[in-house]
């Protein structure tokens, strides 16, 4: 299975900029808000460096489209509906390609993973660990993709889902909404561990457009629409 983490510290190795990872992951996690405004001086710091090194992650930043130009400033990106709707629609591509060839591709070690991600994302809820659910929600739909055995899929979609994490405040605020998201993780895995390629798709695409409902401020559809 392909790993994550290579994917991700490929990129970063290459930018060359341990502040650039420091600042991506206060900003993925919501530390740092969207529409925060970001002044290299503030950032020196907040991280202990001189202005230069802030000036090449915001450049690096700006290029990944995670903060956007303010004047003289820069202020991380907040997604518009029209933005949500477009990041979903490319993401429900992505993903349910990633499911089908999971299934195609897996071996029952994926499996055994993706179970145990699905657990500790129970267990951060269940400590209120909202910050350690946020991140397992991706590692779960990236480790899907790692075991489609297909980097740029891999790549893509992790470059999706920075920009997913963005709207996650947004998200896990909704009551009942973080539970449901468990439930829904846990379908999807179902269908995967019984190769079913059919429900495995009809429980992603359902999984995706239930947040897009989330955002548009539409009702939610019965969890078990599928059985």
């Amino acid at each position: 299975m392909l790993d994550i983490e290579t994917v991700r510290n490929g990129t970063q190795g290459a930018l060359g900029s341990a502040v650039y990872g420091r600042l991506k992951a206060d900003i993925l996690s919501l530390r740092i808000e969207p529409r925060a405004v970001l002044q290299e001086i503030e950032l020196g710091e907040r991280y202990g460096v001189s202005r230069t090194p802030v000036r090449e992650a915001l450049r690096h930043l700006l290029d990944e489209g995670l903060i956007e130009r303010n004047g003289r400033f820069y202020q991380v990106t907040e997604l518009t509906r029209d933005d949500i709707r477009d990041l979903y629609e490319v993401r429900e591509a992505l993903e349910t390609t990633a499911v089908r060839l999971c299934i195609e591709r897996s071996d029952e070690d994926a499996m055994v993973k993706l179970s145990a991600i699905v657990d500790q994302q129970a267990d951060a809820l269940a400590r209120d660990d909202i910050a350690g659910f946020s991140a397992l929600d991706s590692t779960f739909h990236l480790t899907i993709a790692a075991a489609s055995q297909n980097a740029f899929l891999l790549r893509q979609l992790t470059s999706t889902h920075d920009k997913v994490r963005l709207a996650r405040g947004r998200e896990v605020a909704k009551p009942g909404w973080v539970e449901r998201v468990i439930v829904e993780h846990r379908r999807i895995l179902s269908a995967l561990y019984r190769r079913d390629a059919a429900v495995a798709d009809a429980e992603m695409r359902y999984h995706i457009n239930s947040v897009v409902r989330l955002h548009l401020g539409l009702p939610q559809q019965p969890i078990g629409m599928l059985d």
